[in-house]
């Protein structure tokens, strides 16, 4: 079993030792899990929310595929953040006789990464970045139509950064065993969140239309958001830990990246503990039907939960220790 104290004052308080690893904060957080439980109402609600990736899971032609998800820490983990869902099979226009039609093969040849969807009906290997935002078509998207995109975006990345405030906060102020205050999580944490997602979500909307035009380009922007996503990991998280300011917050997290040591494993073990519950995952949603959702769900939802947990438990050990060291 994991040492898990449960007490305030429980981390390290020698200034010269080593932050707590990965599977220490998630033995902490599995230990306190029923005291942590309503918290999985959030990710549970936001997988369920996602109408698109839920219908399709559902749809009785769907295809199969397997994707592999190297997701760093997020302050929100959900089902859809470990899986994506598969594309409709396609229909057979041959006939009993007849060869069976193809669909349209994925941008990336079959085996892409986030923007190129799977092959539809086929057996489908895909790569997902750290951010987990898929990037649609621009061509299929009329020029009228734009502005109600971008209000949609706005409100959306708003909804979003309030929801992550009450959910990480909320769990941060739990681990220290203080009253939740939802509200005071809102108007504390969210405007930093929403402007931070805004940043996320622009800078996508930049990097996509270049993409489109130099598709081999991609081979180079993965690897890049790989590094971006490691360095930056830990911002969304000091808003609330450290109530960092907005740039702050990104020296903070690139200084702890720089440093290594348990910042970089803790990456290293989230991610991988990341593609493996992906595997798992995307053949439970490329089953599908009621059952495979539900299922998928059950693992899913707690896991996310675990995992949000534990980097919120982690870097405010980390800013702890970082903050004696500075007095010292």
């Amino acid at each position: 079993m994991v040492p898990t104290p449960t007490e305030p004052g429980e981390y390290a308080t020698d200034p010269d030792e080593s932050p707590n690893g990965f599977w220490w904060h998630v033995g902490r957080i599995t230990d306190r899990l029923d005291d942590l439980a309503v918290f999985a109402l959030v990710p549970l609600l936001t997988a369920l929310l996602n109408v698109s990736s839920v219908g399709r899971t559902l749809a009785p032609n769907r295809g199969f595929s397997i994707n592999l998800e190297f997701a760093f820490p997020s302050p929100l983990l959900d089902l859809w953040s470990l899986a994506t869902p598969p594309e409709p099979a396609p229909a057979s226009t041959g006939g009993v006789y007849g060869s069976p039609a193809t669909g349209p093969t994925s941008p990336t040849g079959g085996s892409g990464f986030s923007g190129g969807g799977p092959t539809p009906g086929g057996t489908d290997l895909t790569v997902d970045t750290p951010f987990g935002i898929v990037a649609g078509s621009l061509e299929s998207v009329g020029l009228a139509i734009v502005p109600l995109i971008i209000i949609g975006a706005i409100v959306y990345v708003v909804f979003l950064g309030v929801l992550e405030a009450i959910y990480v906060g909320g769990l941060d102020r739990r681990l220290e065993h203080e009253r939740i205050e939802p509200v005071a999580c809102v108007l504390r944490y969210a405007p930093r969140l929403v402007l931070y997602n805004l940043l996320i979500v622009g800078g996508f909307a930049v990097l996509v239309p270049v993409l489109l035009v130099a598709p081999p380009l991609l081979l180079l922007a993965f690897p890049v958001l790989i590094l971006v996503a490691y360095l930056f990991y830990a911002v969304p998280f000091l808003f609330i830990v450290d109530d960092a300011r907005f740039l702050e917050a990104f020296r903070q997290s690139h200084r702890m990246a720089i440093d290594g040591g348990a910042y970089f494993w803790f990456a290293v073990w989230h991610a991988v503990t990341a593609v493996v519950a992906s595997i798992i995952l995307s053949i439970l949603v490329s089953i599908g039907g009621p059952v495979g959702l539900l299922v998928a769900l059950g693992f899913a939802t707690p896991l996310g939960l675990v995992l949000t947990a534990a980097t919120v438990s982690f870097l405010r050990e980390l800013v702890e220790l970082e903050g004696q060291r500075w007095t010292m």
